[in-house]
């Protein structure tokens, strides 16, 4: 049986699909399986996962209707083999090593996951990237506790690196630990709550600050240039942790408001970018749904530290919606001109 199993989703991806496989099959590391989960592809990405199984025994493939990434990953967590798991999304690739240097800490003190940095890649972005990597001196900090593991879990969105990142990729978990834990279908940023899911069974855990995963930042994301509606499952995932945090590490619990203030933040901006003057009746009703969760989320905004900058904007965007919208959006206009 193989020692790890890499789960790739794969969805219309054929023009990057390619070089994610070529930097997995090419690993240092040679004892894994490939799981592809074709998921409905309509391009050539299905054919070219068929034409890499015939290359490398290592590679099993399936093809299902479209369902979403996370009904994709979880028909590859049900079929693995290895003792551990890693993710890995078909449009990002991973450094010849990445496995490798994952493994290894895990063959230390029974560490239950291992986490590494990832950095976000683009073409435009290639001699940048390229220094960061060439700089990168990495260093390993262990973490001997779950309490000290959730405590640093729940602090990510107030570091400038993280050790352990919300996004179920740059870890390697153990297929045993993870047990029934699944990403919930049909919704969005679904990795959040997975890996708090999983972290909540952590004892001790290894970060690395070396680099090994390039996130592919796709300028033309619909994520990273528009509001749309599954966007408010941001808020969903993160209102399921700090339910749990509440019973389960309530010591934690401002911590964990502080991450879902940002992710209000985050939200009402997006929402504000979007104002359509001519069509502002839309606007409208996603800001009346943002301010209806506000109100039932307001309980655990009492001691918020999130930094000067963004309490601001979150006070203004969540007492004056309309206002802080519409002169968001008069300030962009001004900034395109």
């Amino acid at each position: 049986m193989p020692k790890i199993s890499v789960i790739v989703p794969v969805y219309n991806v054929e023009k990057l699909l390619r070089r994610c496989l070529d930097s997995i099959i090419n690993q240092s590391f040679e004892d894994f399986e490939l799981l592809l989960i074709d998921d409905g592809s309509k391009d050539n990405s299905g054919q070219i996962c068929d034409d890499y199984k015939k290359q490398d025994e290592r590679i099993r493939v399936w093809h299902i209707p479209n369902g979403g990434q996370s009904a994709a990953r979880n028909l590859g967590i049900d079929n693995v083999q290895g003792d551990f798991i890693a993710f890995i999304d078909s449009d990002d690739f991973v450094e010849l090593d990445y496995l490798e240097k994952l493994y290894q800490p895990m063959l230390e003190d029974e560490v239950d996951v291992v986490s590494c940095r990832y950095i976000a890649y683009s073409e435009d972005r290639d001699e940048e990237v390229k220094k960061k990597i060439r700089d990168n001196h990495p260093e390993f900090y262990h973490f001997r506790s779950n309490h000290i593991v959730m405590k640093d879990f729940l602090e990510k969105e107030f570091k400038e690196e993280r050790n352990f990142p919300w996004e179920s990729y740059a870890n390697l978990y153990k297929a045993k630990l993870l047990g029934e834990i699944r990403f919930e279908v049909g919704r969005e940023f679904e990795d959040n709550f997975f890996n708090y899911q999983y972290f909540k069974r952590v004892q001790i855990a290894v970060a690395t600050s070396y680099i090994g995963y390039y996130y592919y930042a796709n300028p033309s994301s619909k994520t990273r240039i528009t509001f749309y509606e599954k966007q408010f499952d941001l808020i969903q995932q993160e209102r399921l942790i700090i339910e749990n945090v509440k019973k389960e590490y309530p010591e934690f619990l401002d911590l964990e408001a502080n991450n879902l203030a940002l992710k209000y933040c985050w939200l009402y901006g997006k929402i504000f970018g979007d104002i359509q003057l001519a069509n502002f009746s839309v606007s409208k009703s996603h800001i009346k749904e943002i301010k209806k969760l506000y109100s039932e989320d307001k309980k655990y905004f009492q001691n918020l530290n999130i930094g000067k900058k963004w309490q601001t904007f979150f006070y203004l965007a969540s007492h004056f919606p309309y206002i802080t919208g519409l002169s968001n959006h008069f300030y962009r206009m001004l900034r395109r001109k």
